[in-house]
């Protein structure tokens, strides 16, 4: 169990779930602004994802989005860790903290949990200790009545297969061959040109790893390999282990140096919290090199 948890804590979560975000309100792109590790004070106190509706007479017709309205933060928790209370207490701290400083009307303003496992301690927390009312209004969705802002808490591995299923199969567990090689073949088709799919991409094959390397030993493994020859991607689940191994044994010259291999592999399309744990560069450096917000 730890070194499945230590080898989740390598994989970068948190960009593949913004790409899964987008990618499930795609029809409203031009209507949606994304901000992630939206920075609240020059201290290291972020906000996941920062999602503004910039026409609030748009609707957005998606389960996940029923409660949106214009500041809309999300809170992401990766699939080897737990939604406790004190986590619950944070973000909505952070929540307010957003409020104070953006000067953002209350009505405007919503927060969502988005965990793998079912917060059964924290339901328990909302219901009895603050009275808040839960209600399961989607599969996987419960949206919390009873505070100041609308929440809402999504469990993953409970969404329905349709429109949710970019987020639902941010998992190490993908388990149903048809389904899934139907869905990475939607996601090439529909996404492609429209998103940067890296990150996203990344995150699924590291996290799935471990069972495409095992060969053809299952339906899904056969399958998942056939799709991915067909679709191009093959090497690149293949080779990036061996690339970062690579590298890490040969980036020990100057920042320059370093920059320069950083450089290689942003083209390549490697997350940048990959870059950042081979090449040993600060976040910092990195964001502004490649002019990230």
């Amino acid at each position: 169990m730890d070194d499945i948890k230590k080898n989740n804590d390598d994989i970068p979560w948190h960009p593949a779930f913004v790409v899964a975000l987008q990618a499930t309100l795609i029809e409203y792109r031009n209507v949606l602004e994304y901000k992630p590790e939206y920075s609240l004070t020059t201290e290291p106190l972020r906000i996941d994802v920062l999602v503004i509706k910039k026409r609030q007479e748009v609707a957005i017709r998606r389960q996940i989005a029923e409660i949106f309205r214009r500041d809309n933060i999300f809170e992401f928790k990766s699939p080897s860790d737990y939604l406790s209370v004190n986590e619950f207490h944070k973000a909505f701290a952070r929540a307010n903290l957003y409020k104070a400083l953006e000067n953002v009307e209350i009505a405007d303003l919503t927060l969502s949990f988005v965990v793998e496992a079912y917060p059964r301690e924290l339901f328990r927390h909302l219901s009895e200790t603050l009275g808040y009312k839960v209600e399961a209004r989607h599969p996987g969705i419960f949206v919390v009545t009873g505070a100041m802002m609308p929440i809402q808490i999504i469990e993953t591995k409970s969404l329905s297969d349709d429109e949710n299923i970019w987020i639902r199969n941010l998992t190490r567990e993908l388990s149903e061959p048809e389904q899934d090689m139907k869905w990475l073949k939607r996601l090439k088709q529909e996404c492609d040109s429209k998103l940067d799919l890296g990150a996203y991409l990344y995150a699924i094959v590291e996290a799935n790893r471990q069972r495409l390397n095992k060969g053809e030993n299952d339906m899904l493994t056969a399958q998942m390999c056939k799709t991915f020859e067909e679709l191009g991607w093959t090497e690149i689940w293949r080779n990036n282990g061996k690339l970062e191994g690579k590298l890490e044994g040969k980036l020990e010259g100057k920042l320059e140096g370093k920059l320069e291999d950083a450089c290689g592999m942003f083209d390549e399309g490697l997350p940048v919290e990959t870059i950042a744990r081979v090449t040993k560069l600060p976040m910092e450096t990195l964001k502004e090199k490649f002019a990230i917000q």
